[in-house]
């Protein structure tokens, strides 16, 4: 039996999968491991990556190659996105990876992420009929997708990551103000593109991935049990932001019971989706626990077998 192991790299956390693929193709995760590493706080603020937050980093890798070795993992690819594409300095954190553990990243663009995404999501998830929007709420950018008839038709990325917007809502005189104005033109640029491509901005079916949009599932939605896709309606998300809105980042943490480096972006996530939501009228929200190392795990064993998809 094949095993594989992906890393994604992103501007919020850094996060490894490994999985086995199976005679029929499909691929069991059988490890998942969850690296709060924000590299996107230095690379949006500073264009820079810091020494103690590429030392963190390093460490990190360290963690996911021994549990690579300890797997005995057969290839191993790992992505980078949008934090370390503006860190002027992402040289040298890939330099020490590769040196110290043998893990080449590839930095990829928006085009890569949501090819990865739309993989991913199609292997969880019956896309085939009708039309989709699949989103992706990272921590430096937002990555949109359109489907029709399960095939990718066309992809945006918008710089509306929730670490990116945490720091404009941080600024002490017009962040919130200048917050909501982006997350309009951002909301009024969708329309646009959303009527362009189809002919109109009603969707089927609205997808979002992304460790924000399955905290929002958590909070808001159903899920019926670990591996399950959970749903969200409108007026509960529209129920939870009017919480997280009463809430200061201690509430969000004792009270929602949400981890330090979820508290944080959790609002800007919510307000962002809420938005994308209204453009498509869409009235749920429909989060199949994927992302893009399970997109990255799929590229890999389809490289090995006609037909992969998740256990």
């Amino acid at each position: 039996m094949t095993t594989l192991a992906a890393i994604d790299v992103g501007s919020n956390a850094m996060r490894l999968a490994i999985g086995e693929v199976l005679d029929n193709g499909r691929v069991n995760v059988v490890e998942t491991v969850r690296d709060p590493v924000r590299l996107g706080q230095d690379a949006f603020s500073q264009g820079r990556l810091s020494p103690p937050i590429i030392e963190r980093a390093v460490e990190g890798f360290r963690t996911f190659h021994g549990l690579i070795k300890s797997y005995q993992v057969e290839q191993t690819a790992a992505i980078a996105t949008s934090a370390m594409r503006e860190a002027g300095n992402s040289g040298d954190l890939l330099s020490r990876i590769r040196g110290e553990t043998g893990i080449h990243v590839e930095v990829i663009g928006g085009a890569e992420e949501a090819r990865l995404m739309h993989l991913a999501v199609s292997r969880k998830l019956d896309i085939d009929k009708g039309e989709a929007m699949l989103v992706d709420i990272g921590g430096g950018s937002v990555e949109l997708v359109l489907t029709s008839e399960g095939r990718l038709i066309d992809s945006r990325s918008y710089r509306l990551g929730t670490v990116r917007m945490l720091q404009v809502l941080s600024d002490g005189g017009l962040g919130p103000e200048r917050f909501e104005q982006l997350v309009r033109e951002v909301a009024r640029e969708v329309r646009e593109w959303v009527t362009d491509v189809l002919g109109h901005n009603l969707i089927g079916l609205f997808v979002g991935t992304g460790g924000n949009v399955e905290t929002i599932g958590d909070l808001a939605g159903r899920r019926p049990g670990k591996k399950a896709t959970s749903f969200a309606q409108a007026g509960d998300i529209e129920q939870m932001r009017a919480v997280l809105e009463e809430l200061d980042y201690e509430g969000r943490r004792y009270k929602l019971r949400l981890r330090d480096d979820r508290a944080d972006v959790i609002y800007p996530a919510t307000v962002v989706v809420q938005a994308l939501m209204n453009v498509v009228w869409a009235p749920t929200l429909v989060i199949p626990r994927v992302g893009l190392r399970e997109g990255l795990l799929a590229d890999m064993a389809m490289r090995r077998a006609p037909v992969a998809a998740y256990a």
